[in-house]
């Protein structure tokens, strides 16, 4: 049954390979996010300047500098430091605003530890209690022995064994079932083996015995105390918060979780989790394999480099780092391919606490109102093609020549949503099928159009960045776009970077627009090749056993020509309007 499900993970990575979105997720589409709804801040941390904490203003300056003009590599959102409980620091890399809350991706398994510390501080849960004690009716005469082994203690430490992963949630509604009828790797509590699904029960195991749903659980207990008043989180289709993933948080929230934590659990003089719960959960439990992250696995939390540090570690570079020696933390957000080490960015923090110091500084106002100028002019900007820019007349002429201009798209594969976000939410763009250009007053409207879908990109003037939001199937997202741009005699060429603020996702299109025809490019941040490999990794595409089942139905040279279709999708499309002749006959698909 275990190795039928495996090939079942294999067939829907596939299918999404292969673009076959009628069959992605097996179980239908679940609609996750309907609206942005910003909400205020009521409980802010206190602020202060860096010098009163014992931190140069220079030197965190120098640090925001250095990760801004690293943006290929780094590609930060946004940056929270704290110290002394105190936010000495605070910028977002433009279009990022600090205000608005971003996708955490597994840095949510943390959040997730911490309920069930609490759950089991209050006695709903007892992280020795067997699951089959727990799950009842999940338990099979074929499972029962295989099971009863299996702690709450062993989902906290990664080493439940349980095959059944993220890929594998997309082919049944009931991720509990398939959790529980999943045949162990190993026996449990002798290995480390990363699996979010571990993450998800333990959301449902506090669900199960509290009566409400994690969020509800938490937001008397945790987020009220702490001040978080937006706490998104997303569901499976059975109605439970993901656990593993799905939480949206801004970065000061986020950077209140590791005081926390700091703290002992200790908020206000409250003890919202008990301090020996955070002593155990931020202290290695388990040892993890030689690599990035080889120094220990406690609750749901990844020790780091020194002795005493941790953090809390999501995907793209979701980060909260506690240095509890320099009474430190910082919530780092963005949006790359590169883990922390392998990215560079722990040797900046490192250098950085350097310039700690353990008493105030004196007083430095010239330096602290630099570093204020800097955190405000701060801009995410990936690298586009040198030989395009921002004249602001040559855009006049692009405009005017592009205006009322319609594109039909040949069969492709590429979309608006970034394909990263539409494998996360189970929701597939049907491919672009037409764009249209419109000029109003001095910039350009892109429209694009994806069967029944219809979203707009604003390309302005001036080469800044225009917030927007973008649709698909209900699901709508924050977005921001800015261009960049070359005309030559008889080709004109865009580049087009659109930001879904909420995420670490960006979508890149790339025109090359000839007299009669353009091709678009869909590129992405991060990398999307780093996605679809870790994707190989969850279902064993690189096993032998994969490829003993699937070669009869898919050749390998076949797999490497789908894979680098599905992460350099183009469109080849033909104009069929334009704005001095009549319009040109419609190509039938």
């Amino acid at each position: 049954m275990d190795l039928t499900m495996q090939m079942k993970s294999a067939e829907l990575l596939m299918n999404f390979l292969r673009h076959d979105t009628e069959k992605i997720p097996l179980y239908g589409f679940v609609l996750q996010k309907e609206r942005f709804v910003p909400k205020e801040n009521t409980a802010p941390l206190e602020r202060s300047t860096p010098e009163a904490e014992g931190v140069p203003s220079g030197a965190i300056e120098r640090f925001y500098k250095t990760i801004e003009a690293q943006a290929d590599t780094t590609a930060c959102h946004a940056i929270t430091i704290l110290r002394h409980g105190k936010v000495i620091a605070e910028g977002a890399y433009a279009p990022y605003r600090l205000e608005v809350p971003h996708m955490l991706y597994s840095m949510s398994k943390s959040v997730t530890g911490l309920a069930v510390g609490i759950a089991c501080d209050e006695g709903y849960l007892d992280i020795n209690e067997r699951l089959v004690e727990i799950f009842p009716e999940y338990v099979t005469n074929s499972n029962a022995k295989i099971l009863k082994a299996h702690t709450l203690r062993h989902l906290l430490t990664m080493s439940s064994g349980i095959r059944f992963n993220e890929v594998g949630s997309g082919l049944d509604e009931n991720w509990m079932k398939m959790f529980m009828q999943s045949v162990p790797k190993f026996e449990a509590g002798t290995e480390f083996d990363y699996n979010s699904l571990n993450s998800y029960v333990l959301a449902a195991a506090v669900v199960k015995r509290t009566g409400m749903s994690l969020v509800d659980f938490l937001t008397p207990r945790l987020f009220e105390p702490l001040g978080i008043r937006y706490h998104e989180w997303e569901k499976c289709p059975m109605g439970i918060e993901k656990g593993g993933w799905g939480l949206s948080l801004t970065a000061e929230d986020a950077a209140k979780l590791g005081q926390l934590c700091m703290n002992m659990g200790r908020w206000n003089g409250k003890q919202i989790v008990s301090e020996e719960w955070i002593r155990q959960a931020t202290s290695v439990q388990i040892n993890t394999p030689n690599g990035e992250m080889k120094h220990g696995y406690g609750y749901q939390i990844w020790m780091s480099d020194d002795e005493g540090d941790y953090q809390f570690n999501g995907a793209f570079g979701q980060y909260v780092l506690v240095f509890p020696k320099y009474e430190t933390v910082i919530a780092m957000y963005s949006g790359s391919s590169n883990l922390f080490v392998n990215g560079g960015l722990s040797g900046m923090v490192r250098e950085l606490l350097t310039s700690f110091a353990d008493e105030p500084l004196a007083a430095d106002n010239e330096a602290y109102a630099s570093l204020k100028s800097t955190l405000a002019s701060l801009e995410y900007s990936p690298s586009h093609p040198k030989y395009l820019g921002t004249d602001a007349e040559e855009f006049e002429r692009i405009a005017y020549r592009l205006d009322g201009r319609e594109y039909f798209a040949g069969p492709n594969t590429g979309g608006l949503f970034p394909q990263t976000l539409q494998a996360v939410h189970s929701n597939m763009t049907d491919s672009v099928t037409m764009l249209r250009f419109e000029k109003r007053d001095k910039d350009l409207y892109l429209y694009i159009y994806e069967k029944d879908e219809r979203n707009l990109l604003v390309l302005r003037h001036d080469g800044a960045f225009e917030y927007g939001a973008a649709t698909m199937r209900g699901e709508r997202q924050l977005v921001a776009t800015r261009c960049r741009w070359k005309l030559d005699v008889n080709r004109i060429r865009l580049w087009v970077m659109t930001g879904f603020i909420e995420t670490p996702n960006s979508r890149i299109l790339t025109l090359d627009i000839a007299p009669q025809k353009m091709s678009v490019t869909f590129d992405e941040r991060p990398a999307l090749d780093k996605t679809v490999q870790m994707l190989f990794d969850l279902v064993g595409v690189s096993s032998m056993a994969f490829y003993r089942h699937m070669l009869p139905l898919l050749q390998r040279e076949n797999l490497v020509n789908l894979v680098k279709r599905f992460t350099e999708p183009v469109a080849e499309c033909v104009m069929v309007k334009h704005n001095d002749e009549e319009p040109l006959p419609r190509i039938a698909r």
